[in-house]
């Protein structure tokens, strides 16, 4: 028998190291465990579930991907208007200055200011990885037909539901 390959509706479940080009650790399931989602469902950036295509159970592949494929360029992350009086009377406020700002979530993003005016400013909302080459190296460890209820669901359960109880 042949083994199940990836394809968009399929349930993945794999072991991921995510760094950067000069070494650091992004994410690794040696922290938070395997990983269990069903492909073409959004649970990974695009250009990775492109990359798992046609990928089976027991398959170690290492990957790099571009800042577009992944966190985008820092050009071209989106741009926000703050009101002024957001900050401390006082504030000396120039484009080009940057802060961080915490995010629901616990994520940290950088904030790039890019114009001012009298009552608000611009800036531009920089995800950490924003303009950084990845690469990302797996190992698949399951490779499954979506459930039917995970197909309605658009996503995978991990503990597929129970059996529907049959009545006596």
């Amino acid at each position: 028998m042949t083994a199940m390959t990836i394809e968009p509706g399929c349930v993945v479940t794999m072991s991921y190291d995510l760094v950067t080009e000069g070494g650091e650790i992004v994410e690794s399931s040696d922290l938070n465990g395997p990983v269990t989602f069903m492909h073409g469902q959004g649970g990974m950036l695009p250009a990775v579930e492109q990359r798992l295509i046609g990928l089976a159970e027991g398959v170690d592949e290492v990957f790099d991907l571009a800042p577009e494929e992944g966190f985008g360029k820092v050009e071209d992350s989106p741009v926000k208007t703050i009101a002024r009086n957001e900050f401390p009377p006082g504030t000396e406020l120039q484009v080009g200055m940057s802060f961080a700002a915490d995010l629901p979530g616990g994520q940290t993003i950088r904030l790039e200011i890019v114009d001012l005016r009298d009552d608000a400013l611009d800036v531009r909302m920089v995800h950490p990885l924003a303009g950084q080459r990845l690469r990302m190296s797996v190992k698949i460890l399951g490779v499954r037909a979506a459930t039917a209820k995970e197909r309605e669901a658009g996503k995978a359960m991990t503990r597929p539901p129970p059996p529907p109880s049959r009545a006596s």
